[in-house]
């Protein structure tokens, strides 16, 4: 009868339903006063009183389970009189501590719940340390995270030096020059040369861009860093001995535009810097585009007055655009696009005269283009697979040049190819996951001047496996391995790992990791910078049947993630050693009718390095949050390198770190405030100014910043609408700076240890749409 009138036997159905429900309340309610039902109600909120919906409330002891309102209230009838406890627990929240209630008899009992949110880990998903998706909180491998806010907001960073100076613990941020300014980055103590730099995974950058990649890399199309230090050449191969810094790119959400503007003084000279960049959701063919533009310029600075620059004058354009779509009702995602980078920067003497009619000249003129393809499609909802490609093409003119040379003049040409593909399945406990990747670079480089012609293609072919094994629910086991093979080595380079993570509870995390790397020796990107020492050129080669450097590292880690006095706090200890043989060091060549000075990169027993890094992150009231890191480490050679007969690391300290403040006022206003700490180091500095070489030890320096922001919504006032926000930004208050720099045209130019910023004043604004 229901199939032939379906409409009759709803009607047949309700009409039971309403019959049976008076005949269950009535028995329900038969008894003494004392036992019959009571009924208990609340809501759940966060720590600044506001609302959780979607929050689960329930009592373990009835089976009986609630979801809140939008206003974060329950309620529970019908509730036999007596004790019970009540537990809630939301998305990105830590659960409540059971609430003992007494019910009574026909009564309404009432009770506020209060969750404190994981808000510093941010539910955060990382995928750099195994090449899987992971929260924050649970990844097998350690992972430090730079968000949207902590890069364009906090930090008001423009590229990517400045995004990851004193933001994360371990890393360090250094300038190697006075003319041309190149800036390198160091993980734990290893030099830039060990880090290698990705986009989305895939390892972009070449040996040539790599010279001057940090100030280069514009912060727009960022959506987050992801930094995972120590050993990760099992999944990333060469290069990625010291770890890797992930680039992840953003994906539009929504419809928006945002511009920028800001203009500065460094020391008192001039620098300004605008943007853009929008995000559109919906495009003709369901495609969505990410799209950006940063163009920025700044003036030389002669700090010491000598007539030779401190800092180079800079002018640099750079821009992208993505598009994606999904397919296949969202198992397939195609991401494709380009970008374009163009930069000029010169340092020296006398910038208005052609370079070959000054003591010293360090020009570089770059141009970059590149594009990319990913494709992501989840087969099942066990088994997934990616394909990945890039390309780029660097080309440059050069003038590495000391005392009048009309030889310096240089060219390059660099194409690079990078592709990868990965297939994972779960197979029960086990994420299996294997994958394919190759990179082949050219690098076409000529300076007459230093009898330096490079003609050479570089190929790797990566082979990888990884086992991601659930032991249980808190304890996860990692193990892989990587087989390279590079055409300049005649044999395979197998690269295991192993990782542990094991959960304490929901709030402590301990990791154990042990990676082995290695380094094939290609060309570095010092090796395509020329330095001005002495009066002459300082040029680095490497020396013929140089063998790869093979690395072991271990590191162990134990991390709070909780609340203290009911405010969010996280903490933890990091420990880490590597082992490095057949390590790479300078030795200097003299050679007869040389009219600069060369240097060979040779093979040396090797060195090791230890250290532990403390973390801390609280915030310690509803408007103020407290961030700090320091790293305590020893670096040491096993055998005196060549050319100083030193033990010790050059330019690295034995103990750094950061502190920030931020703090949220009334009327949207907020202020940031952080500091760099760095200890003493020995640093090589050559003859020309001074008579002899010889090794310097280097002074503690502290640098404070200081940032304050407004934001105003006209319209709505509603977050999401139109935002304008204007902010000023001082860095290095004190003009921390290094005070024994080398003077005219003799100097040293590399002898520089220093902040990279001098005091700088900044002025900025941002209109959102």
């Amino acid at each position: 009868m229901l199939r032939s009138h379906p409409i009759a036997g709803i009607f047949l159905i309700s009409a039971l339903a309403v019959h049976a429900a008076p005949q269950q309340n009535r028995h329900r309610h038969q008894g003494p006063p004392w036992s019959r039902p009571g009924a208990l109600t609340g809501r759940v909120a966060d720590p600044l009183g506001s609302p959780i919906g979607g929050a689960a409330v329930s009592i373990p002891e009835l089976s009986l389970e609630k979801f809140t309102a939008a206003d974060g209230r329950f309620l529970f009838e019908d509730l036999p009189p007596g004790g019970v406890t009540v537990i809630a627990e939301a998305p990105g929240y830590y659960r409540s501590r059971p609430a003992a209630v007494t019910i009574s008899p026909e009564a309404l009992v009432s009770i506020e719940i209060q969750l404190a949110p994981k808000e510093i880990v941010n539910e955060t998903v990382v995928v750099t340390g195994t090449r899987t998706e992971h929260l924050q909180v649970d990844a097998p491998v350690r992972t430090d995270v730079l968000t949207q806010r902590d890069i364009c907001e906090r930090k008001v960073a423009v590229n990517l030096a400045e995004a990851l100076t004193a933001t994360i613990t371990g890393v360090r941020v250094e300038n190697n020059c006075q003319n041309c300014g190149v800036t390198g980055v160091r993980l734990n103590g290893l030099e830039s040369k060990y880090t290698q730099i990705l986009e989305d995974g895939l390892p972009t950058m070449s040996s040539v861009a790599m010279v001057y990649a940090l100030d280069q890399i514009p912060t727009e199309f960022v959506e987050s860093i992801e930094v995972v230090k120590g050993g990760a050449s099992a999944l990333y191969g060469p290069n990625a001995i010291g770890g890797v810094i992930n680039l992840i790119r953003r994906e539009p959400r929504s419809g928006a535009l945002l511009a920028t503007s800001e203009t500065g003084w460094q020391y008192g000279r001039p620098a300004q810097s605008a943007g853009f960049m929008g995000q559109a959701e919906k495009l003709p063919g369901s495609f969505a585009a990410d799209f950006y533009f940063r163009g920025a310029r700044a003036a030389p600075i002669d700090r010491d007055r000598d007539g030779f620059s401190d800092r180079p004058k800079r002018k640099s354009l750079a821009g992208g655009a993505t598009l994606f779509r999904r397919f296949l009702d969202g198992r397939g995602r195609l991401v494709f696009g380009g970008n374009t980078l163009s930069e000029f920067r010169r340092g020296g003497d006398h910038l208005d005269l052609r370079p070959d009619r000054t003591w010293i000249t360090e020009m570089v003129d770059t141009a970059r283009s590149g594009g990319f393809v990913r494709w992501n499609h989840s087969l099942s909802g066990d088994t997934y697979y990616s394909l990945a490609g890039s390309t780029s093409f660097l080309e440059r003119d050069t003038y590495y040049g000391t005392g009048f040379d009309p030889n310096a003049y240089g060219h390059t040409r660099n194409p690079l190819l990078a592709m990868d593909a990965q297939i994972a399945h779960q197979a029960g406990p086990h994420m299996l996951m294997g994958g394919l990747q190759f990179q082949r670079e050219r690098v076409e480089d000529s300076v007459l001047a230093y009898r330096r012609h490079f003609n050479n293609v570089f190929r790797n072919t990566g082979l990888y496996f990884q086992d991601e094994y659930r032991l249980r629910q808190h304890v996860t086991v990692v193990a892989g391995v990587r087989g390279d093979k590079s055409n300049i080595l005649n044999h395979w380079v197998l690269s295991p790992r192993g990782n542990v993570r094991i959960g304490l509870n929901d709030k402590w995390n301990v990791r154990f990791g042990v990676a082995t790397g290695f380094r094939a020796p290609t060309i570095f990107d010092e090796d395509l910078h020329v330095a001005a020492v002495g009066g002459e050129g300082f040029v680095i080669q490497n020396a013929p049947n140089l063998k790869e450097e093979k690395s072991v590292t271990a590191t162990g880690s134990l991390d709070y993630v909780g609340a203290l006095r009911g405010l969010p706090f996280q903490a933890g200890v990091n420990f880490f050693w590597a082992r490095l043989n057949d390590v790479h060091v300078l030795r200097e060549e003299d050679l007869p009718g040389q009219d600069f000075r060369r240097f060979l990169r040779v093979n040396a027993p090797g060195s090791y390095l230890r250290g532990a890094e403390l973390d801390l992150n609280w915030r310690v009231h509803r408007r103020v949050s407290l961030r700090g890191g320091a790293t305590f480490q020893l670096a040491r050679y096993r055998e005196p390198e060549p050319n100083f007969g030193s033990l010790r690391y050059f330019r690295t300290p034995g103990r750094y770190g950061f502190a920030s403040a931020d703090i949220s006022l009334p009327k949207e206003l907020t202020l940031y405030v952080d500091a760099e700490f760095t200890g003493p180091m020995i640093v090589p500095h050559y003859a020309g100014y001074i008579p002899a070489d010889r090794l310097e030890n280097s002074p503690s320096f502290a640098v404070w910043n200081l940032k304050a922001a407004r934001t105003f919504r006209p319209g709505s006032g509603r977050r999401g609408g139109r935002e304008l926000r204007v902010y000023g930004a001082l860095d290095n208050v004190l003009d921390t700076f290094q005070t024994d720099l080398d003077r005219g045209p003799n100097r040293d130019s590399n002898y520089v240890y220093g902040p990279r910023q001098m005091r700088t004043f900044r002025l900025g604004a941002t209109v959102r749409f």
